[in-house]
């Protein structure tokens, strides 16, 4: 659900994926975005960073044990109370990044037997033979 308001977006999405997982990818979506990181709350899966216009913040909420709620967070440092330009840049340059390296991280599996990195879409694993069940 996605919330444009004065001077800034809130948009929040929901994924099939482990917490710690979203929590490693969301880091080093922020880290591609070129954003000055202010802290970082492991526990709460919250980071907080801005750049030279905008404060922004992403938090990371386990819903149960395979799917999590993303939620950014994009406002100006201070409220434009009569504007009504769109300011969702940040949340979908965020977005876009995240869903790259989701996309990319289910492209790709781990064999179960010689731990090799293979494509998802293989029967059997090209560096062992061994078939790949699904």
């Amino acid at each position: 659900m996605r919330i444009n308001g004065a001077g800034g977006c809130f948009d929040n999405r929901i994924y099939d994926l482990d917490v710690d997982l979203a929590w490693r990818m969301a880091l080093l979506s922020i880290n591609e975005m070129g954003v000055t990181i202010d802290s970082v709350d492991e526990t709460s899966y919250i980071v907080k960073f801005h750049s030279k216009k905008k404060v922004m913040q992403v938090c990371i909420q386990p819903l149960d044990e395979t799917s999590v709620q993303v939620i950014m967070d994009s406002t100006k440092e201070r409220l434009e109370i009569y504007s009504w330009k769109v300011e969702s840049g940040e949340v979908e340059e965020f977005y876009e990044h995240f869903e790259k390296k989701l996309k990319e991280y289910r492209a790709f599996i781990i064999c179960p037997s010689c731990s090799a990195k293979i494509s998802s879409l293989v029967k059997f694993c090209p560096e062992c033979g061994f078939p790949i069940n699904r």
